[in-house]
C-alpha cells in the first residue's frame, strides 16, 4: 500500500458585496496525475525544504493533535508556498488557521495525509492562477460552487464539497473564521465499499461508517461514484446500516 504523503491545502476567503463573503478555487490540469479536473482549495505536498528550519508560528501546542508545533511549521510552510505558486496570493504563515484533517481513501493509487487551513485574503492582492497545475481560478460563494457543481459545470472531490457545505452554513465572514478557529480537528478518511450496483464513499456519521468524536457530521456523509464523479447522497435517517 502505497504511504501517506503529507500536504497541505488552504481556503481562501474574502468578502463580497452582495454575500457574505467567497472562496477561493482553482481547476487543476487535466493531465496532472490525482484529481484531473477538479476545482480545489490552492494546495499541494510539503517538500524537504518546507521541513528544514521549520519554526512553529506560536508556541502554543498544534491544534493537529498528532503533530508537534514544529511539525505543523512544514505544513503551514507548504501551505503558503502552493498557495504563492499556484494562486499569485502571498501570506504569512501566522495568518493560516487550522481548520481539518484529511486522509485519502486506502482505494486511490497516490494517497495524502492533508491538512486544511483557512486565511482571508490581504487587502490589494489578485489572485491568478499559474496556467501550470492549475488551469483556471474563480472566487464563488459555497453557494455558487454547490450549484455549479450539481448542474455539472464544475467538479468537486468529497473533502471539498463538504467543507463549502460547511462554509454554507455561515453568514458573515467573521464568523466563518470563528468557526475556523474553535473547531474540534479529526482525523478523517473516507470509507469506501463496492457493491454489485454502487461504488460509495463514506464519512463518518454515515450508517456505514461510525462517527468520531468531535466531527460535525455533514448533510451529505455518503458519495456515490457515477461516469466519474463522485456524487453527494442523501442518506435518509434511521436507513439501515447495510443500505
Amino acid at each position: 500500500m502505497e504511504s501517506l504523503r503529507p500536504a497541505s491545502t488552504v481556503i481562501v476567503l474574502r468578502a463580497a458585496a452582495d454575500a457574505p463573503f467567497e472562496v477561493l478555487m482553482v481547476r487543476r490540469h487535466d493531465k496532472v496525475a490525482f484529481m484531473a479536473g477538479a476545482y480545489v482549495f490552492p494546495g499541494g505536498r510539503v517538500d524537504e525544504a518546507d521541513r528544514q528550519g521549520a519554526a512553529p508560528a506560536t508556541e502554543a501546542p498544534s491544534r493537529f493533535t498528532d503533530l508537534t508545533p514544529v511539525e505543523e511549521a512544514a505544513y503551514r510552510r507548504a501551505a503558503v508556498r502552493e498557495l504563492q505558486e499556484e494562486a499569485a496570493v502571498t501570506l504569512p504563515v501566522e495568518a493560516l488557521i487550522p481548520l481539518a484533517h484529511w486522509v485519502t481513501p486506502d482505494i486511490e493509487i497516490r494517497r495524502y495525509d492533508t491538512r486544511f487551513f483557512l486565511a482571508v485574503v490581504p487587502a490589494g492582492q489578485h489572485a491568478q492562477h499559474d496556467n501550470h497545475e492549475t488551469t483556471a481560478l474563480a472566487w464563488l460563494t459555497p453557494d455558487q460552487a454547490i450549484v455549479e457543481y450539481r448542474a455539472d459545470r464544475i467538479l468537486l472531490p468529497p473533502p471539498t464539497w463538504t467543507t463549502l457545505r460547511q462554509l454554507a452554513r455561515h453568514t458573515s465572514l467573521d464568523a466563518a473564521v470563528t468557526w475556523a478557529r474553535t473547531r474540534p480537528i479529526v482525523r478523517v478518511q473516507p470509507g469506501f465499499l463496492k457493491r454489485e450496483a454502487d461504488t460509495l464513499l463514506t464519512l463518518p456519521g454515515d450508517p456505514l461508517y461510525p462517527a468520531i468524536e468531535g466531527w460535525e457530521v455533514p448533510a451529505e456523509t455518503r458519495f456515490r461514484l457515477d461516469e466519474g464523479r463522485w456524487r453527494p447522497v442523501t442518506v435518509e435517517p434511521g436507513l439501515a446500516p447495510d443500505a
